[in-house]
């Protein structure tokens, strides 16, 4: 199956596959992986991979056939090990990743390290138990930043074990968009309602944007002739009052007119509106790697950019810097840019400079996604494997309070909830998970059999615990459950091995357990 990451000499196109996830609350994630795909669409045709989308749900499969002028080919993900796939990313957790395919993770940011006021101490703890597993456990994990690297291995205290990856990802603006006119770009605003000569700012207005900043530095600045128009979403349904305190800001009388709210927009939209503004405002706490700075790039817009590293990382041509927590200071910037003579911009220049730039991106990923598929083994990198080896070392520290970060017990179980309801659905993985937690003679695997299989298959359905029963996994190297039952059975009646009993009469249970629940013939 992995021919060409294997043995390294394969001429054949590679074949990615590009997971597209569905959270209402987190849209940048889908824009993220739609991204991907224009910008793998980018390359030459001798250099462009196979895109396959790969769905879980009926939203990403709608989300998919949306788009399916991006990919070449639209399937489930659980059968992501039988479509010969080289790559598959992302995945932001262990439960994300593939069976029987080569995986990368992916880590945006620590940004609950940098703000863990923004986050409950059950989130924190999530994230980091997810973003450890994957530093730790596939061939490669990807990040969107430097800082996002330097982060985990000051976190982790030490080198992961993964290969880590930066991968800086494009904006990629549709051809169409580039060759909008001057008519078509007015018609947008006349619909919006936004004036001629602007700044904007494309965020949802979630607390680490930051939106109170400009608020703030508008109301300080009366005499300031500028005016700002702010898309998005207008509210964090986790810091309602922070929403409620900007926008209490920009209705006071002075700020009001100079302010323009449009609330949610369609993307087409918002390129429109970029391409017509005079520049952009970006004044966030914290990015992972900023979209909204990657099409002010892409369209040659001067930026306004809160001075943090990820922006200085980024440095799009034309930018400057303020301090995110100082309103004076943006309005010291604001006022340099307001006597900026405007340059004008020829869309057909700027078009061909940045596509030049996307492929040199694409040609990073496709690079990361060779390595991947050259380092992966399958005994040691697939998601199967990485939980054999991960859970018993997390149920311990959970028992202890943790390890470089703490979190207990219920932290730990709910990380075990989402590994048993993604192992539901893939019934043959569990079975495997039970023989290799059996095979490698493990201290856990009596309790993870009841916590993990047993408590998997109480809630399957029928046609997955008959699934369970029929697996017996011919790949090399891979052991199921009744290839466990027998090694155990065999290891029990050796003097120097103590505890295998145990194992077999534990998987032996799940085995009964399973003949019971399926109905008679």
């Amino acid at each position: 199956m992995f021919l060409l990451g294997r043995r390294g000499a394969g001429k054949r196109t590679m074949r990615i596959g590009l997971r597209l996830f569905y959270n209402q609350s987190w849209l940048g994630g889908v824009n993220y992986v739609l991204n991907i795909a224009r910008m793998l669409r980018e390359l030459p045709p001798g250099e462009r991979p196979v895109v396959v989308f790969l769905t879980a749900t009926p939203e990403a499969l709608e989300i998919a056939n949306r788009n399916r002028h991006l990919a070449d080919e639209i399937d489930a993900f659980d059968r992501a090990g039988e479509l010969r796939l080289d790559f598959v990313f992302p995945a932001t957790q262990i439960a994300e990743a593939p069976f029987e395919a080569p995986w990368g993770g992916w880590i945006p940011d620590w940004q609950c390290e940098h703000y863990p006021e923004l986050f409950s101490p059950e989130e924190r703890a999530r994230r980091f138990l997810q973003y450890r597993t994957l530093a730790e456990g596939p061939a490669v994990c990807i990040f969107s930043s430097q800082q996002a690297i330097d982060d985990t291995r000051r976190i982790l205290g030490r080198e992961p074990g993964a290969a880590l990856r930066v991968f800086r990802f494009p904006a990629v603006i549709e051809n169409e968009q580039y060759h909008r006119t001057p008519t078509q770009l007015a018609a947008t605003r006349a619909r919006l309602g936004i004036p001629d000569g602007y700044l904007i700012v494309c965020n949802q207005f979630w607390k680490h944007k930051n939106h109170l900043v400009v608020a703030e530095a508008l109301a300080r600045a009366a005499d300031l002739d500028v005016h700002v128009v702010m898309t998005g979403a207008l509210e964090d349904e986790r810091w309602p009052d922070y929403g409620a305190k900007v926008q209490e800001i920009l209705s006071q009388p002075n700020v009001a007119s100079r302010v323009t709210l449009t609330g949610r927009i369609d993307r087409a939209d918002q390129v429109d509106l970029m391409m017509g503004a005079a520049g952009i405002i970006q004044p966030s706490l914290f990015e992972g790697w900023s979209t909204f700075v990657e099409e002010a790039r892409a369209l040659a817009i001067p930026s306004i950019l809160s001075d943090i590293p990820v922006h200085r990382e980024q440095s799009p041509p034309g930018c400057s810097f303020f301090d995110p927590r100082d309103p004076g200071e943006l309005v010291a910037r604001l006022r340099e840019f307001a006597n900026r003579v405007p340059q004008p911009r020829d869309m057909a220049i700027v078009e061909t400079r940045h596509r030049g730039y996307v492929a040199t991106c694409a040609r990073v990923f496709m690079g990361i996604a060779h390595d991947c598929a050259a380092r992966f083994d399958p005994m040691q990198h697939e998601s199967v494997a990485i939980l054999a080896r991960q859970l018993p070392r997390l149920r311990d520290e959970a028992l202890a309070g943790g390890s470089v970060r703490p979190f207990g017990k219920a932290d730990y179980d709910r990380y075990l909830a989402t590994v048993r309801g993604v192992l539901r659905t893939s019934p043959e993985s569990l079975a495997r998970l039970a023989g290799r937690l059996c095979d490698e003679a493990n201290p856990y695997a009596d309790e993870a059999i009841n916590a993990i299989v047993l408590a998997t298959l109480a809630k399957a359905t029928p046609e997955q615990r008959r699934r369970f029963m029929e697996c017996q996994p011919e790949e090399a190297g891979s052991v199921g459950i009744w290839a466990g039952i027998s090694l155990a059975r065999r290891a029990a009646r050796q003097p120097s091995v103590q505890g295998r009993h145990m194992v077999m009469k534990a998987l032996s249970r799940a085995r009964e357990f399973v003949r019971r629940k399926l109905p008679t013939k």
